[in-house]
Order: structure tokens, then sequence, then C-alpha cells
């Protein structure tokens, strides 16, 4: 262990002589009392410092892990029944879910769903059409979504979408899925590049649908590139587990993906759902009554 035995000496008790060393005999243990009171006694033991260092490295570094995945914006599981929130809670999926039992999700008190739909000119997720009717056939309230894509234009991006979600009646409006992916999320793109291609595939969608897209951000891709008011009669779907009430403008949001992490009897195969809620009521929701919510 490295640590010292106190009095051991490596000699052999066996040829330890008497006080008057002639007679061979063993010092007697009246003897042996005397010597240690006059020596104290046997030492005690140190404690070595080693037996309270390590247990409080390890308690640092146990504190220094959990405050980083909080950071970082680890937040656990939420399950999608959480009584905890109060507004009118909905979910998004794409094919990543595989099969979502819609009906279950209705049941858990999901309200509204953003559907992903198509990504740059000419990815459509497979999962789409099922997801769409299923979602409608159980009674919520629908979106589609569009994943922006930096590699094409605007116009060619709009049509993708358009030829894959058919205008249908209480739908809600379309959302456009603005995030860095892959090499752009260490090297971004221009403000001037992006706003290129999204205010393209804005005005195509607004003019089929009849109604202001919903834009999806992070509050880091927000202040990159919609922080300005050319964008403020957007509506703006925040994805944000803190739950801030504000955006860095000072903006409020409409809607807020507030867990990434959703369990749900109706999303199985170990697969988690993206949970979202929205500022409002449920008649506002319907009625696409977002201006009430300033």
């Amino acid at each position: 262990s490295g640590r010292n035995r106190t009095g051991y000496t490596g000699k052999s008790s066996a040829g330890t002589k008497s006080a008057a060393g002639s007679s061979g005999r063993r010092t007697s243990a009246s003897g042996r009392t005397a010597n240690r009171r006059r020596s104290g006694g046997r030492r005690r033991r140190k404690r070595s410092p080693g037996r309270l260092i390590i247990p409080l490295i390890l308690t640092v570094m146990a504190l220094t892990i959990l405050t980083a995945l909080f950071a970082l914006g680890w937040h656990g599981y939420r399950y999608v029944t959480d009584t905890g929130i109060d507004d009118v809670r909905g979910v998004d999926v794409s094919s990543y879910q595989l099969d979502v039992d819609w009906d279950v999700l209705k049941s858990e008190g999901i309200r509204f769903a953003f559907i992903k739909a198509t990504e740059g000119s000419s990815h459509v997720d497979p999962n789409f059409e099922v997801n769409w009717k299923g979602a409608r056939r159980a009674g919520m309230l629908v979106g589609a979504y569009h994943f922006l894509s930096f590699d094409t234009d605007g116009d060619t991006q709009a049509e993708n979408f358009i030829d894959t979600v058919k205008k249908k009646r209480n739908m809600l409006p379309p959302a456009v899925d603005i995030e860095l992916y892959g090499d752009y999320s260490s090297d971004p793109p221009s403000a001037d590049t992006v706003r290129g291609i999204l205010d393209t595939v804005l005005e195509e969608l607004e003019d089929r649908y009849d109604m202001k897209p919903i834009l999806y951000v992070n509050h880091h891709v927000y202040g990159m590139y919609l922080a300005d008011e050319a964008y403020a009669d957007y509506p703006i779907w925040i994805s944000d587990p803190d739950e801030s009430d504000t955006l860095s403008d000072g903006r409020i949001w409409t809607f807020c993906q507030y867990s990434f992490s959703g369990l749900s009897d109706g999303v199985g195969e170990g697969k988690k759902v993206d949970l979202d809620k929205f500022r409002g009521n449920l008649w506002q929701l319907r009625q696409h009554d977002f201006e009430a919510l300033e």
C-alpha cells in the first residue's frame, strides 16, 4: 500500500536479551510495561491523506461532468404525458421515428404535429405520407416542414415541397427548418447566401398556401440570419430546451421545441421524439391567430 508500518525494525525479537544480559531470558512482562510507559506507549497509526483526497477528486469530477452536460443542453428524457407543460403540446417527426401510433400520441395529450416532408431540391421523407395521413386521421392539427439546403437554389426547393405537400383544409402553415449541417457547422454560410435561398422559398410557399411560413431555428442560427426586421412577421419555432421566454432581440417565439428526447408509448423501437409547445391556446392554434400572442 506504500504506507510505513510504525515500530517495525525488521529484526527478530528472539534475539532480544534481558536487562541482566546473562540469564538468556526474555524481558519480563513488567519490564515491557515499564518500557512502554517511558516511550509513551505504542504509536498511533496516522491516516494517509490519500484516504480523503481520492473521494474528494471523484466528487469534483462527477460535479464537473454533470455541469458540462447541462451546459451543453442535456436535460434528460421528458415524457409526452408530462403534466408540467401547461401549453398546447405537439411533436415533430420524420422517418427517424419509424412507425408512429398517432392515436396513442393523441391519447397522451398531443394536439399538433409537424411532419418532415422534404429536404433540399429532391429528397422526400419516405414516411411523410403515412405520418401525414395518420396524424390527420387521429384528429391532430398537422403541418409539414422542409429542411433547407444551402447547396441548391430556392426555386427548386420550394417546388419539391409544393409537389409533395398538397394544400389541405385546417393544415398548419408550412415550416422551414434552418440548421447548420455537415461542414457548415464549423464554416457557416454567409447571411446573404442563406437569405437569398430562404427568401425565395418563403415567397413561393406563402403564395401557394396563403399563409406565412413558420421558421424553425435555434438561438445561434436565429442570431446569425433572422434577427432582422425583414423576418419580424414570420412566426418563430425555436429549438430551446431551456424554454427561454424571448429571443435575442426581444421577440417572443410562437412554438418551442422543448425536448429532443421525448418518451411515448406511441413511438416504439427505442426511438425518442421531439416535443413542442404552442405559446397560445388551442383556439388560437386552430385559427392561426399568432398575432394575438405578441
